[in-house]
Formats: C-alpha cells, sequence, structure tokens
C-alpha cells in the first residue's frame, strides 16, 4: 500500500533548469496540501540559499485545494512565478491565486511557456 505523502511526491516533477525552477503536474491533478508540501520541501531542498523564480505547468489541473493554495503563497521560497496552461480552467485556478492568495512574489499567468520565461528571466524578480 502507497502512503499519502508517497503519492503527493510523485504528483509533479520539480528540477532546476539555467537559474529557474521547472515544476511540471502530472495530467489532470487534483492538488492538495499533501501535494502543496511535497512541492514546498522539494523547492526548498532543490534551491538551498537561493530564491529562484519558478515555473509552473499546470497540465490540465483539475482542482486546488484552499490550503495547497495558502502553502504556495506562504510557504514557497520564489522570487516569481508564471503558471503555464492554455485551458480557461488554468486561467481560472491562477486567478485565484493571485486575487485571493495575494502571494508575496510577482504571480503571472501565461498560455505558452515560451512566453512566461522571458518574463520570469527578466527584472526586477530573475536572481
Amino acid at each position: 500500500m502507497i502512503d499519502e505523502e508517497q503519492l503527493a511526491a510523485e504528483a509533479f516533477t520539480a528540477t532546476m533548469r539555467d537559474g529557474v525552477l521547472w515544476v511540471e503536474w502530472l495530467a489532470g491533478m487534483s492538488v492538495g496540501e499533501a501535494d502543496a508540501i511535497a512541492l514546498v520541501e522539494r523547492a526548498d531542498v532543490i534551491s538551498r540559499n537561493v530564491c529562484p523564480p519558478m515555473l509552473v505547468e499546470l497540465n490540465g489541473m483539475v482542482t486546488l485545494s484552499r490550503t495547497a493554495l495558502r502553502r504556495f503563497a506562504g510557504d514557497l521560497n520564489i522570487a516569481a512565478m508564471a503558471i503555464v496552461g492554455p485551458t480557461a480552467v488554468d486561467r481560472a485556478l491562477a486567478a485565484f491565486f493571485a486575487e485571493v492568495h495575494d502571494p508575496p512574489y510577482p504571480t503571472r499567468y501565461f498560455r505558452h511557456r515560451a512566453n512566461a520565461l522571458p518574463w520570469l528571466t527578466g527584472c526586477p524578480h530573475a536572481p
């Protein structure tokens, strides 16, 4: 039997690429607090001693719990977040996160990562 923490750790991939912390959620995820905690912990390990910008690919994410959104807004040590996804649901999740949870870092929605990367690596929030 797989425990909830192990499932959360497998819900996404997180890697550092050219100074940007890339997060890719598995397709069609419903993200809860355990997933958020796993991401915050992984980000802390990957980007120890730096505060990188983060690119998040939602990949058809279905839902994000309020507790997960609070964790992302309060616990991530990042300079900025670009949320990428082509659907209306992606746009709604990104808008809800930015407006309701008011993260302390700049947050912006993009339909494509090609548009997100120049914003993330530009001033003033670039590493």
